[in-house]
């Protein structure tokens, strides 16, 4: 008989694992809240406009790709990937914009047109994080939940390249004098609700894949991965619960004894997945006889930043790339106002996507279907943002027509959609409404992240997503469920008959 195992969540994360758990002979059921799969990753649809919910591009297509292998799939039987060029176009306060490419002897062009002289230092950006992510690759396979994982060989041969002790901008100004041409190799962090001038120089890596690996959209939006995942899963008979939220996860001493979904029923498996937002699950799910050992450092976590989202349905086809960010006058008091003050920035930053240039099936042709993203303080913060919504809304709004000479956006506006901090938290289960988890800084991975607890507590509990080992962003939280498995296979492989 095939063993069970039941995956709490239908996100990237828990669909990927179902993938490569199917593949492997396992029978799995996942038990999603929501009436689609996708949670934060999913598709918003206003009247004929398609948005993506979160991510707003794809890079390291590579991992993407490897998972559909290992599922015996061709990722291009299911889903088109449109290459984004250039990556985005990022306007600086200067007045400079810089477009860069997948393409690097395109982006060596704009190089030499905004900031002459730096061709030999991109070339050594590149190669230095091409080392240095070819020395992290072997590290995924260990979450470095104890000391023995530091003194592995892989781990002792990596350390010269893993900027330790470094920040972001401290590993980045190695290459670029320029501030603003830093913030090029930096801005990424974003995606991550972190400050360049805390998050660990590691990370590095983060913006090199980008510019290595390029951006691509599928056809039809981000969502539209999962679409396809949760094809692959259907065709291996697994089996989904939409609409099927999970109340309560038992316990009993060291293992996991069975989940309650909401509307009552008991759930046994012999593994279990969670790919819900951690600290909402360790606060909110876990029913044991003793507390968590851990769940009274939940409050003393550090959460990244939240976002202030609006989603555009326009009647005009709006005349900027793909992507688009517009940078503040001081980026670093941004960030710090956002991530460590909590406070609202009079400046700020926006992140705005527009893929109707790239595919015609996200609005009407001729329309546009924009997604205007701003980095905000999480509800640490205890901003009203039922008295704050309007006249942040507009803020952004006068920024954006007098950045972009674009006088007459809201008289194009057919359909219009927020969500604040005050929504992720509430309607998709956020803590916080910290969109990116808990922040990766040092001490809150390996030893420190509570993942790595819960999976010594629980013997068979395996967390995958946001904030577990291996990481935010898509191809990080794909290689996370890459990750669970291999320990769940090599669990049952020495315990066949447990």
């Amino acid at each position: 008989m095939p063993k069970k195992v039941a995956i709490i969540g239908a996100g990237p994360g828990g669909l990927a694992t179902a993938m490569r758990l199917l593949a492997s002979g396992y029978q799995v059921d996942i038990f999603e809240k929501n009436s689609v799969v996708g949670g934060r990753t999913s598709k918003l649809s206003l009247g004929n406009y398609s948005f993506d919910l979160g991510p707003s591009s794809l890079t390291m297509p590579h991992q993407l790709t490897s998972l559909f292998i290992n599922s015996h799939r061709s990722l291009h039987h299911y889903l088109t990937l449109l290459p984004i060029d250039p990556l985005y176009r990022l306007f600086f306060p200067s007045g400079k914009t810089f477009a860069p490419s997948g393409n690097q002897k395109a982006t060596l062009r704009e190089l030499n047109r905004v900031f002459p002289g730096n061709e030999t230092n991109f070339y050594q950006f590149m190669s230095g994080n091409a080392k240095k992510i070819l020395y992290l690759t072997p590290l995924l396979d260990y979450s470095f939940g104890s000391l023995i994982d530091f003194l592995r060989p892989t781990m002792l041969r990596a350390i010269p390249s893993l900027s330790i002790g470094r920040t972001l901008i401290d590993e980045t100004s190695k290459y670029f004098e320029d501030e603003e041409l830093q913030l090029a190799f930096t801005f990424q962090m974003k995606y991550m609700g972190m400050s360049p001038w805390e998050i660990p120089g590691i990370y590095s890596v983060l913006p090199f894949s980008e510019y290595y690996y390029g951006s691509f959209h599928p056809t039809g939006g981000q969502s539209q991965i999962l679409q396809a995942m949760q094809t692959v899963i259907e065709e291996y008979h697994g089996r989904i619960h939409l609409n099927s939220g999970v109340a309560k996860i038992h316990t009993s001493k060291h293992e996991i004894t069975g989940i309650e979904l909401q509307d009552g029923r008991s759930v046994q498996a012999d593994h279990y997945i969670v790919n819900a937002d951690l600290s909402y699950a360790i606060k909110n799910l876990f029913v044991t006889d003793k507390p968590l050992k851990f769940k009274t450092k939940i409050p003393k976590k550090k959460y990244s930043a939240s976002a202030f989202v609006i989603y555009l349905g326009l009647n005009t086809l709006l005349p900027i790339d793909h992507q688009t960010v517009l940078f503040p006058e001081n980026y670093k008091v941004h960030t710090d106002e956002t991530t460590n003050l909590k406070v609202l920035s009079d400046d700020f930053s926006i992140h705005i996507t527009n893929p109707s240039v790239t595919d015609t099936t996200m609005a009407p042709i001729g329309h546009s279907a924009i997604r205007i993203m701003v980095p905000v303080p999480n509800n640490e913060s205890q901003i009203d943002w039922d008295q704050e919504r309007k006249s942040f809304r507009n803020k952004i709004f006068e920024t954006v027509k007098t950045k972009l000479q674009l006088d007459d956006l809201e008289k194009h506006i057919v359909e219009e959609h927020v969500i604040t901090p005050k929504e992720w938290e509430k309607d998709f289960h956020i803590h916080l409404g910290a969109v990116f988890g808990m922040m990766q800084s040092f001490r809150q991975t390996g030893m420190g992240n509570p993942v790595n607890q819960l999976h010594k507590q629980f013997k068979n509990l395996f967390i995958v997503g946001t904030s577990a080992h291996t990481g935010t962003s898509l191809p990080y939280i794909m290689e996370s469920a890459k990750y669970a498995v291999k320990r769940i296979v090599k669990k049952d492989a020495k315990n066949p008959d447990k």
